[in-house]
């Protein structure tokens, strides 16, 4: 039997995890002030964003090591073979570090770097789940998410450059969040700066056009619950009239580095 694993960056509910069933979900670790907290289900990690606010600094960290191996341990002793898919090895550790723990538990064990985050991430998951549940072999569900990982993209926009700065995963002088201006950004393994718009709409238009005409799928995903996406959200709808867009609210990860007011959408292409 082929089992999933992934990082808690996907941004899955409980629910959502157990009626997957062959999925496992490893946690990530952040930081807010001085303590310390492993990220869960996306309806397990509490009332972070207030605490977000106030404490400093706040930090991500990749899974602990142990973390995987016991979980790839676990399945490996049932006799599954194991495919898991981590977050963009260009903005975090935890690809190498689950390499590591593969090669410690020896198996029939890949690991997937992704190349996207959170809701991009949720993407190829599910595909891989439903390939798994399908009954495909291990290598031909490899093989179909190495390429099926190209296909896959987020843009998004951010309140305040500030977190992304701090957090190391943006290096250009270009991008801008002033009183009028806000930054545009692709996210394909790493991310991309592409422009500054000017006003609520102009942004709008620039997420919106950013996103290529064959998708197939569309998540749109918001640091905070009371970010709006409405309007984002109609234009979408109005390109894709045929493509049902679903929601997200990004977990502490995630948020640690994008802040409040973020948002943007993957999405996944038909080829």
């Amino acid at each position: 039997m082929v089992a999933i694993v992934t990082d808690s960056s996907v941004g899955y509910s409980t629910a959502e995890i157990t009626s997957r069933g062959i999925l496992s979900v490893v946690p990530l670790n952040y930081q807010l002030g001085g303590y310390f907290y492993e990220e869960y289900a996306s309806d397990k990690n509490g009332e972070f964003l207030p605490l977000m606010a106030r404490l400093s600094p706040c930090k991500t960290a990749q899974p602990a090591l142990n973390n995987f191996i016991r979980t790839f341990q676990s399945l490996t002793d049932k006799g599954c073979d194991v495919i898991c898919i981590v977050l963009s090895s260009a903005l975090s550790g935890t690809y190498s570090s689950a390499c590591f723990a593969a090669d410690q538990v020896g198996g029939n064990i890949r690991v997937v770097d992704s190349a996207t985050i959170g809701p991009g991430m949720h993407l190829l998951v599910d595909e891989a789940v439903n390939m798994a549940k399908c009954g495909l072999s291990f290598e031909d569900i490899v093989a179909h998410l190495e390429g099926l990982k190209k296909k896959i993209g987020i843009v998004f926009t951010v309140e305040s450059l500030d977190r992304l700065l701090y957090g190391g995963r943006l290096n250009n002088a270009k991008a801008k969040a002033t009183l009028n201006l806000r930054p545009v950004f692709e996210l394909k393994g790493k991310i991309l700066f592409k422009a500054n718009a000017r006003g609520s709409r102009e942004k709008l238009e620039m997420l919106c056009g950013l996103v290529p005409d064959n998708v197939r799928r569309l998540i749109v995903g918001r640091c905070g619950q009371d970010t709006d996406v409405g309007d984002f959200t109609a234009m979408l709808k109005n390109r894709f009239p045929q493509v049902y867009i679903h929601q997200r609210v990004l977990g502490p990860v995630l948020s640690i580095h994008t802040g409040v007011g973020a948002f943007g959408a993957a999405y996944v292409t038909n080829d």
